[in-house]
């Protein structure tokens, strides 16, 4: 009797830590990241119509973006595919990372072709507004994983 007791006492611990680290990990934090085209709408303030043409925007723009990086995985997994081959083609393999470059070059060409379609549907304000937020996050996104910028 008393051995079952203690496992009941050590289960019901076991189920409470449980608990308890499962709502550390999934509790009501946001997500890392965000979703950035919930951020610009929020911080441009658009009015019902700009949201929604915002919205087809960004939703074709996600899809054109995960298609994008969906290539270049493939490329990528290609590429590492060579690792094991005794030889390298050294033609392969540079074919395969120039066809990588162009796919992040289009990546970056549909990113700022998508800024340009969003400046079109914003109000004098909103533009500077927008303008402002992409310089900011040009900024941190540069600064990521360098450390504190030196003064």
């Amino acid at each position: 009797m008393k051995k079952n007791t203690l496992l009941y006492i050590l289960l019901v611990f076991l189920v409470v830590m449980n608990g308890f680290f499962m709502f550390k990990i999934f509790g009501d934090k946001p997500p890392r990241g965000g979703n950035p085209g919930k951020f610009i709408a929020k911080e441009l303030q658009f009015d019902a119509t700009q949201m929604k043409s915002f919205s087809e925007m960004n939703d074709a723009h996600h899809e054109a973006m995960m298609a994008i990086s969906r290539e270049i995985k493939e490329l990528k997994d290609q590429l590492f595919d060579e690792i094991s081959e005794t030889t390298t083609n050294e033609a392969k393999v540079n074919d395969i990372t120039r066809q990588i470059g162009e796919k992040e070059q289009q990546k970056d060409l549909k990113t700022f072709y998508h800024f340009k379609e969003v400046q079109k549907i914003c109000t004098d304000e909103q533009r500077t507004r927008f303008n402002t937020l992409v310089q900011d996050a040009l900024k941190k996104h540069g600064r990521r994983g360098k450390g504190k910028p030196k003064k």
